[in-house]
């Protein structure tokens, strides 16, 4: 990933091109899936592309780099749709394998039109 950030049990990982996203969702599935079972949890994963606003922001005493905008919100949206196990990919991401996949459409917070979603990997 080019940027990672963690909000509470979350993380962003922000990459430049979709196919190393996409893999490393998947890795994380394989590899958190075993250890949160042992626990009853599970996580769930969201991909979306496009522009970001990336910089230094905070005040003169605390900064810190961090990336915003209606990708990151979207992407955040998209993990909180999937369901423990699942790999939900945006219809506006680029990734060759999405289009096998069965296509579903989401309502979500802060957009007026569902989303076209696709899920690489169920739970």
């Amino acid at each position: 990933p080019i940027r990672i950030k963690y909000t509470a049990d979350e993380a962003l990982l922000v990459f430049a091109e979709p196919a190393p996203a996409v893999a490393a969702a998947r890795a994380l599935r394989e590899a958190l899936a075993p250890q949160l079972r042992a626990f009853g949890l599970s996580a769930g994963f969201g991909i979306h592309a496009g522009p970001v606003i990336e910089g230094l922001l905070g005040s003169e005493s605390v900064k810190a780099f961090d990336v915003l905008g209606d990708t990151v919100n979207v992407a955040k949206r998209l993990c909180d749709a999937a369901a423990g196990g699942e790999i939900l990919v945006s219809e506006a991401t680029p990734f060759a394998g999405a289009g096998d996949a069965p296509a579903r459409e989401l309502r979500v917070k802060g957009k007026s039109e569902p989303l076209r979603v696709r899920a690489l990997a169920s739970p």
